[in-house]
């Protein structure tokens, strides 16, 4: 069960309100941070597991309820998050965790400004297929739900729902994971 105050914030997130999301991202981004660093002792690995979580929260806003608590719902998305980045580097040699964290603090020393990661982000989205495309567009420039995306192009919720996932997916990959934040920053932007 939810105060009023929460489930107000709920709505103004499912309805894509960026004032709703980025407040609560003030109110929690902190206390989730010290939940996960606390669990995999490293920061950054814990800012960017961190970052997904809020990242997961946008993507998927119009399935959170406005009766649930969203604090446990961050919870459980937070234990997901750090579940599978365990389990990823279980499958990881121990080179390959080193070479990782190398990579990461290589990124954090880099500057990098928001048009020329924007510039990135629209050269990465003109390489996915017309339909991704489209949908993408429809998602973060158009703010469209992702029901009114499905009706205008004639498509199933789930499928929107895939098409910005592995959208995202396929940025992240390009972009250094030390730009996640600012990424989800500027998608809200836009």
């Amino acid at each position: 069960m939810t105060n009023s105050s929460d489930r107000n914030l709920i709505q103004g997130i499912r309805k894509g309100d960026i004032d709703s999301f980025r407040k609560l991202f003030d109110e929690k981004y902190s206390l989730f941070y010290v939940f996960i660093e606390g669990l995999v002792k490293n920061s950054v690995w814990a800012e960017d597991i961190t970052q997904n979580v809020f990242l997961k929260v946008w993507v998927n806003r119009a399935k959170l309820n406005p009766e649930q608590s969203i604090h446990t719902y961050l919870y459980v998305l937070a234990r997901n998050e750090v579940r599978d980045h365990f389990r990823l580097k279980s499958n990881m040699s121990h080179q390959s965790v080193q070479e990782d964290h190398q990579v990461y603090s290589e990124d954090y020393a880099g500057q990098m400004d928001a048009q020329t990661i924007s510039d990135q982000i629209d050269k990465i989205v003109s390489q996915m297929p017309e339909q991704r495309q489209k949908v993408f567009v429809l998602s973060r420039k158009e703010m469209l739900s992702n029901k009114e995306i499905a009706h205008k192009l004639n498509l199933s919720v789930r499928t929107v729902e895939r098409h910005i996932f592995l959208a995202m997916k396929e940025i992240k990959r390009h972009l250094p994971a030390s730009y996640n934040l600012l990424l989800l920053l500027m998608l809200l932007k836009s």
